[in-house]
């Protein structure tokens, strides 16, 4: 009897073992698929939230443009949106886009910590700078000036920077800072934010397609594109624009009423702002060439081969 109640009190607690050990594998397993569950619904989560971001962020840039466009004053230009006038109590950066554009130039504003670092720089420089002694023959200009609290700074390669001073006299003089840091830091945020660097016209050749843009006082202010891609064309262009000379001191010659885009065999693609007046000059994001081959030649040679835009003085 005793034998009897042993052996089934051993076989009760072997069968509450095995239920208590499925129960907890169980319970192990639950956890598992919930652990699983959580990490699904929180990568979920955050993928819904930096697609909420980023379509706040798409939003906000659209909705920038859209009112841009209500105000001509200003441009849209990629993701930026450049102004028209200063704002004197920051860094603007004067740019000319080789983009067709209303205005000459327009100014980039940078802000938040980029802005308090360029105030920081500009405010750092020598009180009484270097007066000018001839130290800038040769420099080619970056293309971009900086103005700020009424002084506008001229850039120039290498890092140094011109801008005239009124003396206690009255005279205005001309002075040359060497600042670097500063240079450098703009030109990597046009770079960035724009796309906005230098090119050497001496690097264009082999034109696969040249597309003119025009709109202005020759086209009765209607815009027009024409693309060439005959051979005997592209290679004039090439060698007119490839042998150019740099002008010190900019153009303003209507260089916003027309864009030329060449597309070259090596993939690159540069645009040219092309002088609209009797001038045969270009510019490529603010830096200005000659390409004139004669001294006495007319920059309707050039229009003459986009001959599909009805110009208003044919």
């Amino acid at each position: 009897m005793i034998n009897k109640m042993l052996l089934f009190i051993m076989a009760l607690i072997l069968i509450c073992k095995n239920i208590t050990g499925c129960a907890a594998q169980s319970a192990v397993n639950e956890s598992e698929i919930n652990i699983t569950e959580h990490i699904a619904d929180k990568t979920a989560a955050n993928d819904e939230k930096d697609m909420e971001t980023e379509n706040s962020k798409q939003t906000e840039i659209q909705s920038k443009k859209e009112n841009v466009i209500q105000d001509w004053d200003n441009m849209v230009y990629g993701d930026a949106i450049l102004a028209r006038e200063v704002q004197e109590d920051k860094v603007c950066i004067a740019v000319q886009p080789s983009v067709l554009r209303k205005y000459s130039f327009y100014y980039y504003i940078p802000e938040g910590s980029e802005q308090k670092r360029l105030q920081e720089l500009i405010e750092d420089l020598p009180l009484e700078p270097n007066l000018y002694a001839g130290e800038r023959k040769g420099m080619k200009e970056k293309g971009w000036q900086i103005a700020y609290n009424h002084m506008l700074f001229r850039v120039f390669e290498g890092g140094y920077l011109e801008y005239n001073f009124v003396d206690e006299t009255g005279e205005i003089v001309e002075y040359f800072v060497e600042a670097p840091k500063l240079c450098g830091e703009i030109q990597n945020m046009l770079q960035e934010q724009l796309n906005y660097e230098p090119y050497n016209p001496a690097d264009i050749a082999d034109i696969v397609s040249a597309k003119l843009d025009a709109q202005g006082m020759l086209t009765d202010d209607k815009l027009y594109s024409q693309t060439i891609t005959d051979e005997e064309t592209l290679e004039l262009l090439a060698n007119w624009f490839s042998n150019a000379e740099y002008i010190y001191g900019g153009a303003d010659c209507g260089n916003q009423n027309a864009c030329l885009e060449l597309v070259l065999a090596n993939g690159d693609m540069v645009r040219l702002s092309i002088a609209t007046d009797s001038c045969t000059n270009f510019g490529i994001n603010g830096v200005y060439y000659d390409y004139r081959p004669v001294s006495d030649w007319d920059n309707k040679e050039f229009f003459a081969l986009f001959d599909e835009i009805p110009w208003v003085w044919h």
